[in-house]
C-alpha cells in the first residue's frame, strides 16, 4: 500500500490530464478506427477459423472414402468412426486422398474472397450510413459467409457417416426453404 501511494505522489496530475486531453480529437478518430480494424479483423479471423475447420472435415470425408475402400462393409458399420478416420487423415493423405496442394490454394483463395468481401461490405455500411439508411451489409455478408460454411462442415462430416452433422445440415436446409 505504502509502494502505491508513493507511485502516486510522484505523478504530476497536471502534466497527464493535460496529454491526454490534448489532441483529443485525433486520438478519438484513432481510437475509432484501431476499434473498426481490429473488429473486421475479429471477424476475419472467425471465418479463417470457420475455412480451416471446413477443410479438416474435408480430410475427415477423404479418409472415410479410403476406409471404404480398404475395408469390408461390416467393418466399416463396426469400426468406421470419426475418430478412427481423424486417425486415418495421414493415411489418406500419403494415399492421395487428400492433396494439399488443392487445399492449400482453395484455402488462400478463399480467404483473399472473404477478406474482400468483408471490406466491400464495410464499403457498402459506410454509403448506406452517409444516407442515414440502415447499416446491415457487413452483418448480412459475414452472417451467409459463416453459414455457408457451416453448412459445409455438417455436409463434409455427414458424407463421413457423421449422423448428427446430417441432421443439422437437413435442419438448416429445411429452414432455408421455409424462408424462400
Amino acid at each position: 500500500m505504502d509502494i502505491l501511494k508513493d507511485v502516486l505522489s510522484k505523478i504530476n496530475w497536471g502534466h497527464t490530464i493535460k496529454s491526454i486531453t490534448d489532441k483529443g480529437l485525433t486520438k478519438l478518430a484513432a481510437s475509432a478506427v484501431g476499434a473498426t480494424v481490429f473488429d473486421l479483423a475479429a471477424i476475419y479471423m472467425l471465418l479463417m477459423f470457420l475455412i480451416v475447420l471446413d477443410i479438416f472435415t474435408a480430410c475427415i470425408y477423404q479418409s472415410s472414402l479410403l476406409w471404404k475402400k480398404m475395408y469390408d462393409p461390416k467393418i466399416i458399420a463396426k469400426r468406421g468412426t470419426l475418430l478412427n478416420y481423424i486417425r486415418w487423415i495421414w493415411s489418406a493423405h500419403h494415399w492421395r486422398y487428400i492433396d494439399s496442394f488443392i487445399l492449400r490454394d482453395g484455402f488462400f483463395s478463399k480467404a483473399a474472397g472473404y477478406g474482400l468481401l468483408i471490406v466491400g461490405a464495410f464499403g457498402l455500411d459506410l454509403i448506406l450510413g452517409i444516407r442515414n439508411v440502415p447499416q446491415y451489409g457487413l452483418t448480412i455478408c459475414t452472417g451467409v459467409l459463416a453459414c455457408t460454411e457451416y453448412l459445409s462442415i455438417c455436409e463434409n462430416l455427414d458424407a463421413s457417416g457423421v449422423s448428427l452433422a446430417g441432421q443439422i445440415k437437413d435442419l438448416i436446409k429445411k429452414k432455408n426453404e421455409e424462408k424462400k
